[in-house]
């Protein structure tokens, strides 16, 4: 049988650059947002993220979708 997947929720986590560890590695500061609707798009996600990030004075390191889902037997 093949697995079917069912999205039951979707998360938009931004992701900042906030300086470095004592490691020298980048240090990462994230946000992120619930109850997104199952149907946005990407590019919407995208655009919305963006958007967001423009009002924070750190650097944008990336925009991640975060799905939640159930597996089940087709």
């Amino acid at each position: 049988m093949a697995a079917a997947k069912v999205i039951s929720g979707v998360k938009l986590q931004i992701r900042f650059d906030n300086g470095t560890t004592a490691s020298g590695k980048t240090a990462v500061k994230s946000m992120s947002l619930g109850q997104i609707r199952l149907d946005a798009t990407d590019q919407q996600l995208l655009d919305a993220g963006t958007a967001l990030a423009g009002l924070s004075s750190l650097p944008l390191n990336g925009i991640r979708r975060v799905e939640t889902g159930d597996l089940t037997d087709a």
